[in-house]
């Protein structure tokens, strides 16, 4: 069975079957409490699966995220894949949202909230011969204005359709993508400037 986490905008995770049937999946919506989250997740998910003997592979989303929340899915994903000694399956997170959307005649652009007035963008063509999602470019942020004139896809966060990705990617021979995070823009919190002790 395949695990996928994603915590690129909120919290996912999902159990599936190598044929790409979903046995598991729980999302919450919350932008902040990722760490509170996916421990009870992820052990409703195992205990599912029925034990870590039963996972192959962990798959996980790399963003376009905040650089709070997505470093959590991320370091759960790497730290149980090394635990359980599984490969593990990176991939960009507006994948899955692309991949729900089904097969488009035409370009379209994934847009998910960056918060700040702002919105993270991917541009998609065409399904690959394979059938998965192609890529224009690689993920950015900006405002309304930077968005590519296409027609536009948003959903929520989707542990089972980036699972689903994985699946095909793996079953066609193709490689994940590599596992740096999409965090696109620094944290929201830096370190403050230290005081001064007069003496």
């Amino acid at each position: 069975m395949l695990l996928t986490i994603d915590s690129s905008g909120g919290t996912g995770v999902a159990l599936l079957g190598l044929d790409g049937v979903t046995i598991l999946q729980r999302v919450s919506a919350d932008g902040r409490g990722h760490a509170e989250a996916i421990g009870p997740m992820l052990a409703e998910a195992v205990a599912a699966a029925g034990g870590p003997g039963a996972l192959t592979a962990v798959a996980y989303g790399v963003g376009p995220g905040p650089f709070t929340g997505l470093r959590v899915g991320m370091a759960a994903a790497r730290a149980l894949a090394d635990a359980l000694g599984l490969p593990t399956l990176p991939l960009v997170s507006h994948d899955a949202i692309a991949e729900a959307s089904g097969p488009r005649s035409g370009d379209f652009v994934v847009v998910t909230d960056a918060k700040r007035r702002e919105s993270y963008f991917t541009a998609y063509g065409a399904r690959t011969a394979d059938g998965l999602p192609r890529r224009l470019a690689e993920p950015r942020v900006g405002p309304e204005a930077q968005l590519p004139d296409l027609p536009r896809v948003t959903a929520p966060l989707l542990p089972s359709a980036l699972g689903r990705v994985a699946l095909a990617r793996r079953a066609s021979g193709l490689p994940p993508d590599d596992g740096a995070p999409r965090y696109l823009r620094s944290p929201d919190v830096t370190p403050g400037v230290p005081k001064r002790v007069l003496g």
